[in-house]
């Protein structure tokens, strides 16, 4: 059997030599072992997001966090209602002046910094998860973006907001539902019950619904209830009997609190992100219970986690969190736009310092002053200029994405060049009057396909053929080559697809796809011969578009600030040359099975490099992002190779 330690303290606050005792409320020791513990969960994420390969499974840190803040926010709600003190606007208010000025100066360090590093596409973009961030709403915006087209994490400084919007979006629920449950004196079954409704949605939907399970609340409260359930067992005098036999003196609250950090320890080395929260996530947050719920006189958390130096760090864990993956991204984004992928490691080092130096002075002279005043006029007025300061960084995040990113930060002839561009935002919308004579062309495939759209649209303008898309599905290939985890999706779409061909009966088929990222390209003659003998009597196959290291958008500027008569090229040179290989490996291919093959390359490019943009304008380049064309492109592209499709 083993004790339950109360713990008073809010997250990461000054630690007290003695008890603190308030009016109405039992005294709450304070327990160094639990800033201990937030030492060890961001340590594992910031060295996950430094270098993933050094620790595999260090995301599982957040979920450490999840547990502490159930059982501390628990343990002051609890002791408040016992105590007949509890008051939800002292509870908001102590949340505000705890969470809101580190979360401020980061949001305006990130966007001074942004103003320098970041394209008006991706300074857009951080307009809009300042605003989703200061609403605590950033795992609601994360999920919503999550797709084929979606910028990549390492391109989005505030990504990491997502677990404070999963944590205040427990703060709003969870003080109502203990009140609730308190007053029918049904706490902990009810908790338990919860709980495990939590868990069951976790496993149930990680397979199928990854993003849903990961990003937002219903699949993630019960790490937090897990904490709670903590702090009830010590509201109550309970105690729980650990599931294991101690065969040796060891006392067992020494057993809990190491088998707790060997739990730890596996998940954040072996935890796998694309199955996570699911079954994964009980290694750190069973791990966490036990740790605490062995009290502050076990050995390892008297020991080690108390350790001034890991303490310390927990104190600061909260700037910590804020301020490492801006400023890793941002970095990151500054060194490749300049010398490429060449001095990553050390700008990650030098990021990682620079996060410590710059938490330790956002608690010592931003958090803690402001978290001294407790009560009084003061503290009510420093909580409404806060939530007041939040709220215009939020109306300045709306507007900085409404505006484009801030184009005014470069020089005006190339401002309209820069304004960003979304991917389909300007493609003509399908029109059936249209299909209504000439040959049925059918275009099959992945997003490489999709994009050839747009310009077969307009080219209906000029010349009768009636226009299909089928197959088009993010990730599945117009082969059988298709990765593990899309699977059962690509299957059937496979089969719809199969049905569909034999009804539409096409004269033309026009197959596209992202080639490079297929292995076994030989596949592409089973597809060819399956359209054979459905009589299909003109196949051709479209190679890749030029792969691009950064957004043409981008290089265009770097290479007008490099001219220096400041001149903007039409074409670009520095493209992925790998993907020559696959273009003359692909025409060998169709060729022996007797179809037209259409290179990208021979229609985009010549000796002074490939075509990225056709004017003065972002409508005007080729390419939306590293490979996919715009409307514009895919007109032009197709405008180019319209008499080899239709012979």
């Amino acid at each position: 059997m083993f004790r339950f330690a109360a713990l008073g303290q809010e997250l990461g606050a000054v630690p007290a030599p003695t008890t603190v005792k308030r009016a109405g409320m039992p005294e709450l020791p304070y327990r160094a072992d639990v800033d201990g513990l937030r030492a060890i969960a961001v340590l594992a994420v910031i060295g996950f997001h430094a270098n993933p390969s050094f620790m595999p499974g260090g995301f599982a840190g957040v979920d450490i966090f999840f547990v502490i803040s159930g059982f501390l926010i628990a343990s002051l709600i609890l002791t408040g209602l016992k105590g007949g003190s509890f008051s939800f606007a002292e509870f908001y208010a102590r949340r505000i002046r705890r969470l809101f000025p580190a979360l401020i100066v980061v949001l305006l360090a990130t966007w001074v910094l942004g103003w320098f590093i970041l394209p008006p596409t991706e300074y857009a973009e951080l307009g809009r998860h300042t605003l989703a961030g200061a609403g605590f709403a950033a795992n609601i915006l994360n999920y919503a973006e999550v797709g084929y087209f979606d910028l990549p994490a390492a391109a989005k400084p505030l990504l990491h907001l997502w677990s404070l919007g999963v944590e205040e979006q427990f703060y709003i629920v969870f003080p109502a539902l203990l009140l609730l449950l308190w007053r029918y004196k049904a706490l902990s079954s009810w908790l338990v019950l919860i709980g495990l409704a939590s868990f069951a949605l976790n496993i149930a939907l990680v397979g199928s619904h990854p993003s849903f399970t990961f990003y937002l609340p219903l699949t993630r409260f019960w790490e937090f209830i897990a904490g709670a359930l903590l702090a009830c067992a010590h509201l109550y005098g309970r105690t729980f009997a650990l599931p294991v036999h101690s065969a040796s003196a060891l006392p067992l609250h020494d057993v809990s609190a190491a088998i707790g950090m060997l739990l730890i320890l596996a998940g954040i080395s072996f935890a796998r992100e694309d199955a996570f929260p699911g079954w994964w996530a009980l290694l750190p947050v069973l791990g966490t219970f036990l740790i605490i719920g062995a009290g502050s006189q076990a050995w390892l958390n008297r020991v080690v986690l108390a350790h001034p130096k890991l303490v310390f760090v927990g104190l600061i864990s909260y700037p910590l969190y804020l301020w490492h993956w801006p400023l890793l991204v941002l970095a990151r984004t500054a060194i490749r736009n300049e010398h490429g992928n060449e001095y990553l490691r050390t700008t990650a080092i030098i990021a990682v310092g620079l996060t410590f130096l710059l938490s330790w002075l956002t608690y010592r002279f931003i958090e803690r002053p402001i978290r001294a005043r407790r009560s009084g006029y003061t503290a009510r007025r420093t909580t409404a200029a806060l939530g007041a300061s939040l709220a215009v960084i939020a109306v300045v995040g709306f507007a900085i994405a409404q505006i484009g990113g801030l184009t005014i930060r470069y020089p005006k002839e190339v401002q309209a060049l820069l304004t960003p561009l979304a991917a389909g935002a300007d493609d003509p919308p399908a029109d059936e009057s249209k299909n209504s004579a000439g040959p049925k062309l059918l275009v099959y495939g992945d997003s490489h396909a999709h994009h050839l759209l747009a310009g077969l649209r307009l080219l209906q303008n000029e010349r009768s053929f009636r226009l299909s898309l089928a197959g088009w599905g993010w990730g599945c290939a117009p082969l059988e080559d298709i990765k593990p985890n899309d699977q059962e999706k690509c299957r059937k779409l496979a089969a719809d697809n199969d049905a569909l061909f034999a009804e539409l009966k096409p004269d033309i088929v026009v197959i596209g796809a992202a080639w490079p990222q297929y292995k076994h390209l030989q596949r592409i003659s089973d597809t060819v011969r399956g359209f054979q003998r459905l009589g299909v009597s003109r196949i051709v196959v479209v190679g890749s578009v030029p792969a691009w290291p950064q957004p043409p958008q981008v290089m265009l500027y770097k290479a007008y600030r490099a001219d220096p008569r400041h001149g903007v090229p039409d074409r670009l040179s520095g493209f992925d040359t790998r993907t020559l290989a696959v273009d003359r490996q692909l025409r060998d291919i169709t060729s022996s099975l007797g179809v037209a093959y259409i290179s990208a390359y021979d229609a985009l490019c010549n000796d002074n490099g490939c075509l990225v943009r056709l004017g003065d304008a972002a409508k005007d380049i080729v390419q939306v992002d590293l490979t996919h064309f715009s409307a514009a492109g895919s007109s032009f592209f197709v405008r180019q190779i319209a008499q080899q499709i239709f012979e």
